[in-house]
């Protein structure tokens, strides 16, 4: 789906805008200038300004004579093995929010990358293969490097 830059940039500044809100019941640390809402503000500000910018770069676009429409699907998407696999995507990422912490990053995230992998055309080793790479480089990615626990599910008393 294409989304007009205009909508876009109205949905950035309205987000940062929302960012600042929040940010500003922060605690701050005591002894120092600045506190827990330092980078939320300072995100929400890039938000407001980005999205700004881009709203004005698309109607200064448009008044210079360029047809641009808000919403469009994209032509991918038409047809029936397009909406599939857009489907598909949003299928397996809801899938890993639902069943993350019942069955575990692993095992969800080997699923479904082996799904996506099939349904584009992967032969079967292939995609076990390149599952089992990209879980495991998401593992020690988030465990090790980021150390974010990811959930264990079902395999909580072997890892």
């Amino acid at each position: 789906m294409q989304i007009a830059d205009s909508v876009l940039g109205a949905v950035f500044a309205v987000l940062g805008a929302y960012m600042l809100y929040a940010a500003s019941g922060f605690p701050s640390f005591p002894g120092q200038p600045y506190g827990a809402a330092l980078l939320p503000s300072l995100l929400g500000v890039a938000f407001i300004v980005s999205g700004v910018l881009l709203a004005l770069r698309d109607l200064r676009a448009r008044r210079l004579g360029s047809t641009i429409v808000l919403f469009a699907i994209q032509p991918a998407l038409k047809d029936r093995r397009g909406a599939i696999s857009g489907a598909l995507i949003i299928a397996v990422v809801l899938m890993q929010i639902l069943f993350g912490d019942l069955i575990g990053f692993i095992p969800v995230s080997l699923v479904m990358l082996t799904v996506i992998l099939l349904w584009f055309g992967v032969r079967v080793l292939a995609a076990l293969f390149f599952a089992a790479l990209g879980t495991g480089m998401c593992w020690w990615l988030f465990s090790f490097v980021l150390k974010v626990p990811l959930p264990r599910g079902i395999l909580d008393g072997v890892l």
